[in-house]
Order: C-alpha cells, then sequence, then structure tokens
C-alpha cells in the first residue's frame, strides 16, 4: 500500500490522501473543491479508484464528491449521522459560506461506529467522533488514523455551526485521550500537518 498526500484545497486548506493497495486499486480520503487535481493524479497514476471515504458532512471535505464519483464510478461512505448532509446545502455550510449548492451524491453508503471498509489488503475501521458534526469519525488503518476535523495538531474542529456540539465533542476527546493508548497512532488531519495521538495527548489544550 502506498499513501499520496495531496497539497491543501481550496481557502479552506483541506487535506485530502489517496491509499493505493497493491493491486492500484484506490481509496480517497474526503473530496474538496478542486476534484480535477485528484482526477488527474489517478488518470496518471493508473489507478482505479473504488471508494471514497468522507470524514464528515461540512462541503469543503465534500464538494467534490458527485463528481469524483461521476468519473470514477467509486463507492460513496459516510457516517450515518452526517448523510443528509451529502443533499442538505444549510447542514453541509454552503449556504453558510455563501456558496453555490453541491451537486448530490448517489446511493452513498452510510457507515456506523465499529464499522469496517476493506478493499484489498486495506481495512478502515470506522471510529465514531462526534462533535464538529453528528457524523464525524475518524479511519484506521494500521497505525495511522484519518481524522478529519475532530483532532487537530495543537488544536480540535469548531463547534459552532451548524449540528456542531461542544459538550459532545468534550466526551469525543475524553475518549480519545484513553483510546488504544498502547499505539501511538499517525494522525492525519482534515486542516493542517499531521501529528501524532502522543504528541497531542501531551500538548494539545484540548486534551488535558
Amino acid at each position: 500500500m502506498k499513501r499520496i498526500e495531496f497539497p491543501p484545497f481550496s481557502e479552506f486548506a483541506v487535506n485530502s490522501y489517496l491509499l493505493v493497495s497493491d493491486s492500484g486499486n484506490g481509496v480517497l480520503i474526503d473530496a474538496p473543491y478542486g476534484a480535477y487535481s485528484i482526477l488527474n493524479r489517478v488518470k496518471d497514476e493508473g489507478i482505479t479508484l473504488k471508494m471514497l471515504l468522507l470524514t464528515h458532512g461540512h462541503c469543503d471535505h465534500i464538494a467534490s464528491a458527485a463528481n469524483i464519483q461521476a468519473q470514477t464510478h467509486c463507492s460513496v461512505y459516510i457516517h450515518e449521522g452526517d448523510l443528509k448532509k451529502l443533499n442538505d446545502n444549510v447542514q453541509n455550510l454552503t449556504r453558510y459560506f455563501n456558496l453555490p449548492p453541491i451537486d448530490p451524491v448517489e446511493n452513498p453508503i452510510s457507515l456506523k461506529d465499529g464499522d469496517t471498509v476493506e478493499l484489498d489488503e486495506m481495512k478502515f475501521r470506522v471510529l465514531h467522533t462526534p462533535g464538529h458534526s453528528s457524523g464525524s469519525v475518524c479511519y484506521i488503518i494500521g497505525n495511522d488514523m484519518y481524522c478529519g476535523d475532530t483532532l487537530f495538531k495543537g488544536s480540535v474542529g469548531r463547534v459552532d455551526m451548524t449540528d456542531g456540539n461542544p459538550r459532545v465533542m468534550q466526551r469525543t476527546l475524553d475518549m480519545l485521550k484513553g483510546f488504544e493508548t498502547d499505539i501511538d497512532y499517525n494522525l492525519f488531519c482534515g486542516h493542517g500537518s499531521s501529528t501524532t495521538i502522543s504528541r497531542e495527548r501531551r500538548l494539545n489544550p484540548y486534551l488535558q
């Protein structure tokens, strides 16, 4: 398996990650504005994009999902708590940011906590981490955790929009403090640089 990390997309500076199996099949994590760059890389490297895993349903992370799906016929996955955001321009924040409506995804697949998604040798665990949104999740594969806007280097996702909830976020952070402490997960965040869970437990003020 190899990982392709794209430069941050759009004015929202969203990270997107493409994981490619030994057989050349791809799993994309999040679909920011700027799908053409992702699609060009997929085409140039001869990757067959099979799955798109969305960490949550805010517009900056789902904006290109329908376009990518139309071009590649990949399956799109999102937690059941954010499923409606794919077609609700209030909840997905396009109206909040005065942006054009997002094209709807066809037949999205809903996930819940504890589910697994598999492709070739890659196996992702779904960890429900609400607070930033109702359906925020982290995808865990090996020692890597793709955490969307749940946790950042030195910070956390904001909780003051649509269904963000500070009390729920605090419960999520309390859970992450004690989550599988024998593994120092690499954190690949939705914005900003990557980090590790051990660093965030030591230095992130929101985890103290």
